[in-house]
């Protein structure tokens, strides 16, 4: 298994030189293709309680129009040494930017998404909601802050024996292959350690069968499982967190668990699979 295609979503009218420069490392690494999409909504899509003026329509088409140009340079200069291996999509339209994105995301292996830097407000016509995003997908999604990690060498599997969590490691093979450091890490259950044990070890092993060597680390709860797991990761060094994204819905919003919420409002490079 390999990410032939990586496909990056840089955000009009944001700085995403981190986003760009740790795609095409990425993009370097595996020897994959690279998709750019930019996704905006127009202003009135937000404004529906209040007539808008036509000059602002106006300002606004100017601004998608100037912004669109914009962020292509910057993907085009970022990935230039991929050569003919680049292609890009613009696209305004009225959906929810995430479910545009879910649905053109079945032409690549891998989304490559851009966390918000701390204290940046929300723009739903230009940034669109990581966690629908990661929900609804159907594909990995790796989520890199505003300073990213030079490499991705370093790698933690944030393990629970669930089926968003298995799917993410098998999602995550081709870059726990390249690493030159992998650990598995679980939360022990209150009272059964060795549940948890057994459980890290059959991960161990199975990537053993592909030719990964892992670490395997179970440790007794001392706070939430999130913050733990979170706590670990900045211990070791970890370039990369690899967790299952877990949640349901309720009363049409998703409901997210711990460690999902905190990855997604974090400042890690993490990958997640639902």
């Amino acid at each position: 298994m390999s990410y032939r295609t990586l496909m990056t979503v840089p955000i009009l009218g944001r700085a995403n030189a981190s986003l760009l420069e740790a795609t095409a490392r990425l993009a370097r690494k595996l020897d994959a293709k690279v998709i750019g999409v930019a996704a905006c909504r127009p202003v009135h899509t937000i404004c529906r309680d209040y007539a808008i003026p036509a000059s602002v329509f106006d300002q606004d088409r100017m601004q998608i129009q100037r912004q669109m140009h914009d962020v292509e340079m910057q993907f085009r200069t970022a990935l230039a040494d991929r050569g003919g291996n680049i292609s890009w999509d613009a696209h305004t339209g009225l959906e929810p930017l995430a479910a545009h994105l879910a649905e053109v995301s079945a032409s690549a292996d891998l989304l490559v998404v851009p966390l918000p830097a701390a204290g940046t407000a929300m723009d739903a016509t230009r940034q669109p909601d990581l966690c629908d995003l990661v929900m609804e997908a159907g594909r990995p999604v790796m989520l890199v802050p505003p300073a990213p990690p030079p490499a991705l060498d370093r790698i933690m599997v944030a393990w629970k024996d669930t089926r968003e969590a298995r799917r993410a490691v098998a999602d995550s093979l081709p870059l726990l292959a390249k690493a030159t450091a992998v650990t598995i890490v679980g939360i022990e259950d209150a009272g059964d350690a060795a549940a948890a044990r057994h459980s890290v070890e059959r991960v161990r092993a199975w990537l053993a069968s592909h030719d990964i060597v892992a670490k395997s680390r179970t440790v007794p709860p001392r706070r939430a499982n999130a913050a733990q797991l979170i706590e670990i990761a900045r211990e070791m060094g970890t370039d990369l967190i690899v967790a299952g994204a877990h949640g349901y819905v309720r009363q049409g919003r998703w409901v997210l668990g711990g460690i999902t919420s905190e990855l997604l409002a974090g400042d890690r490079c993490a990958l997640l699979s639902h």
